[in-house]
């Protein structure tokens, strides 16, 4: 192991630690470790910058500009009173269409955390008028949330297809991964459904909780603006021209916000502050200390390290393991971005069938922990709960928290990896 090598071990783990520890920008610490690692390993300043993800950057500020455009003009929030409305007083319909907005509003590019803090305060509202389980309508708010987090316009779709483009697999479709990687959240939202009280909303029409005074959900039916209608068809011309005609996502975003600012102005300046900034440098950063440690050969030692372990299928179940162990107290983007180029190398050598099932197996196992209340998601549903002790509700999410620490990594393991399905 050279001197660069064990510099760039020694920075990742530091790394972590200080973001776990004092609540640091990772982004901002991998820019600072990639310094480090250069100089050690005599890379020029040109060789660090090389590894910036150019592509990420416009992709997420491109997405976050327009859906920021979106927040400010109310159409996120006429897009969840339509679908709050088809609930029509069927209450045991309440968690699933909350699970499904989550989802439908990530798939479309609202990153996960911008769509827990629009869906969170009212979605315990409703669990608390209800009478719903707030331990049920939580969990499926969120895992609707990370359940279509791969999409390619979202954070771990761009970071993924990233990975696999610099590994030599851009033949592996981002769009293989998502399926398998929705495919295991929605089993595990149906899971969780019938696990935590959607059989008694089905034959009671409410869930046991206590009622809760001074709770009142209105769902407005104000008319819909002209500036929201023109919002509404930027985001289809989005997925229109993006998918449908392979125009870059983040270009063909910023050109659709522009243009909705230069019809309703007032707009301009909350889009540019609603860009995800954090998350840009959380990605930037990371990428930049990834590439550098790759030019000076940690992640080839890394991969060899992992490979000569021999048995791939055990390997990836160790992954998915660390992973979740990982994410569970950092950010999961930044668990995939560090992690992926360490995992897939070993996979490749060994001519691995499987590869997009251990991909979305990761990716489920990094994401899956993210209801531990000590993590920002886990720490949004305790801030919301209405019809709980905070102390019960905090137990709850610690023990599912820890049961899907193994069963959120054995299970896809199972079924993707060691069964191959999908």
């Amino acid at each position: 192991m050279t001197a660069a090598i064990a510099t760039s071990v020694g920075c990742l783990l530091l790394m972590f630690t200080l973001a776990i520890a004092f609540n640091v920008n990772i982004g901002a610490l991998g820019f600072v470790a990639a310094l480090v690692v250069a100089t050690v390993g005599g890379l020029s300043a040109d060789q660090v910058l090389e590894s910036f993800p150019a592509d990420i950057f416009v992709l997420i500020a491109g997405v976050t500009y327009l859906f920021a455009i979106a927040r400010e003009n109310g159409t996120v929030e006429l897009i969840i009173r339509t679908g709050v409305r088809l609930v029509a007083g069927k209450v045991a319909l309440i968690p699933v269409v909350f699970g499904v907005l989550a989802a439908v509003l990530v798939a479309f590019g609202v990153f996960p955390s911008a769509a827990l803090a629009l869906l969170a305060p009212l979605a315990m509202t409703f669990a608390a008028q209800y009478r719903v389980s707030p331990l049920l309508m939580g969990l499926l708010v969120l895992h609707g949330v990370n359940a279509t987090a791969m999409s390619p316009l979202n954070s771990y779709g761009a970071v993924t297809r990233s990975v696999l483009t610099d590994s030599g697999l851009a033949d592996v479709s981002i769009w293989t991964v998502f399926s398998l990687f929705l495919a295991m959240y929605l089993l595990l939202m149906t899971v969780v459904y019938f696990a935590f009280g959607g059989l008694r909303l089905i034959r009671y029409g409410h869930g046991g909780e206590p009622a809760v005074d001074g709770v009142d959900v209105e769902v407005t039916t104000g008319e819909v603006t002209g500036e929201q209608r023109a919002t509404l068809l930027a985001i289809a011309a989005l997925m229109v021209l993006a998918l449908g005609f392979g125009l870059d996502v983040g270009i063909t975003a910023f050109g659709l916000g522009a243009l909705l600012t230069l019809l309703f102005p007032k707009r301009a300046d909350g889009a540019v502050q609603g860009i995800s900034w954090s998350v840009i440098l959380l990605t930037s950063g990371l990428f930049v200390f990834v590439g550098v440690a790759e030019e000076v050969g940690a992640i080839a030692y890394a991969s060899h390290a992992i490979g000569s372990l021999g048995d791939p299928v055990v390997t990836t179940l160790l992954a998915f393991l660390t992973g979740g162990v990982v994410s569970a107290f950092a950010s999961t983007t930044a668990t995939l971005g560090a992690t992926f180029p360490i995992l897939i190398p070993p996979l490749q050598a060994a001519d691995f069938a499987h590869i997009p099932g251990a991909v979305a197996g990761f990716g489920v196992a990094a994401s899956v922990v993210d209801v531990s209340p000590t993590s920002p998601s886990g720490a949004m549903l305790m801030a919301n709960v209405r019809n709980r002790a905070k102390q019960v509700y905090f137990r709850q999410l610690v023990y599912y928290a820890g049961a899907m620490l193994v069963t959120g990594s054995v299970v896809p393991w199972l079924l993707l990896v060691v069964l191959g399905l999908g």
